[in-house]
């Protein structure tokens, strides 16, 4: 059975690029839901990469949240925001002008 067997998701997208450096061990970022201060999701990146390096990973999240924000967790349990990511909610296109049947 699926995880999100009982509730609405939808995607989002984390984007950023990643940090330079020679760390080779990798990082769980958490998506938060700012709204109710709960984990709805996480991406485990590499702490850091030899060049440049942009990430665009969709994520499966309850529907029911708000805003969001990616990051850690520090040694006192604090939410430290990643700098250098971002979490993207897609948007709805609205129709423009008149919208239903045509017709005289």
């Amino acid at each position: 059975m699926s995880y999100t067997a009982g509730f609405a998701v939808m995607e989002v997208t984390v984007r950023g690029v990643l940090p330079i450096g020679d760390a080779s061990e990798n990082v769980t970022y958490f998506i938060l839901d700012t709204s109710k201060s709960s984990i709805v999701g996480q991406v485990v990146l590499p702490k850091a990469v030899k060049r440049s390096l942009a990430v665009a990973l969709t994520v499966k999240v309850p529907s029911t949240a708000g805003s969001y924000a990616i990051g850690t967790f520090d040694d006192g349990g604090n939410f430290q925001a990643a700098s250098f990511l971002r979490v993207e909610i897609p948007t709805v296109d609205s129709p423009d002008g008149a919208v239903g049947p045509s017709g005289r």
